[in-house]
């Protein structure tokens, strides 16, 4: 499986699809890989020319020595589009992956539209979860997410979940330029298409609603019977919303 160098780290890519339609970028969340799409991935690879990643220091791509910030991960995945020679492309981002998809969007004039799925813009935190992150530790994560943790275990090829953990920390409470794009999100000027799960406690209602003060025409999407993991617990739903988003 292809995967390139930078910054000290190989990051891994993998493409499906037709090469003659749109390209779509996906971008996983913290702690996932590439599979955070399985469920929706064949209705994408039917539609789109699919480009999937692996961010630094998650799935099969290493860490290398730069910060885990959204800024590098955004920066990371200009350098896959950069390799992959996409002149445009859309960027569906779920989670962290979302965060730095308005990272791309308003930084990045070949992106034509984006998608985020339970994706902090601002950064704004209840005091019950910024006192979960603070507190993160490797023990959290083996008790709570034992199946993430085999996954990253099994596929990375320099494992190291203290330092995950670290990163995540740092990267979930950053405040400074290199986190989240605040009232910078203004910036994008494609079509933006943000929803969440209507029980996800870390992306609040109120934050997605407050999107529309900077971005008006944002379509915004509150998916029933799904909580942070929308994308494969209602995948039929947000595949509704982006069919007709692209007109499919």
């Amino acid at each position: 499986m292809p995967t390139t160098h930078y910054q000290d780290a190989d990051l891994f890519y993998r493409l499906s699809g037709e090469p003659e339609n749109p390209a779509m970028l996906l971008l996983h969340g913290g702690f996932g890989s590439a599979e955070d799409f399985a469920a929706i991935l064949p209705e994408l690879q039917q539609h789109f020319f699919v480009v999937e990643t692996d961010a630094r220091g998650h799935g099969r791509s290493t860490r290398g020595t730069a910060e885990l910030t959204y800024a590098q991960l955004a920066e990371d995945a200009r350098h896959i589009v950069q390799v992959t020679g996409l002149r445009e492309y859309h960027v569906f981002g779920f989670s962290d992956g979302g965060t730095a998809a308005y990272r791309l969007a308003a930084e990045d004039t070949r992106v034509r539209s984006v998608v985020t799925v339970g994706s902090s813009w601002s950064g704004v935190q209840d005091a019950s979860v910024r006192e979960m992150f603070e507190n993160l530790s490797p023990a959290l994560f083996r008790e709570r997410m034992a199946d993430r943790v085999a996954s990253y275990e099994r596929l990375n090829p320099r494992p190291h979940l203290e330092t995950l953990v670290d990163d995540l920390r740092h990267r979930w409470l950053d405040t400074t330029e290199t986190g989240y794009l605040n009232e910078h999100v203004s910036a994008i000027k494609v079509p933006v298409l943000a929803a969440r799960g209507e029980n996800d406690f870390l992306f609040s209602l109120q934050e997605l609603a407050e999107l529309r003060e900077h971005l008006p025409e944002a379509h915004l999407m509150n998916v029933p019977f799904a909580s942070h993991e929308a994308i494969s617990e209602q995948p039929g739903i947000i595949w509704a919303a982006m069919k007709t988003m692209y007109g499919l």
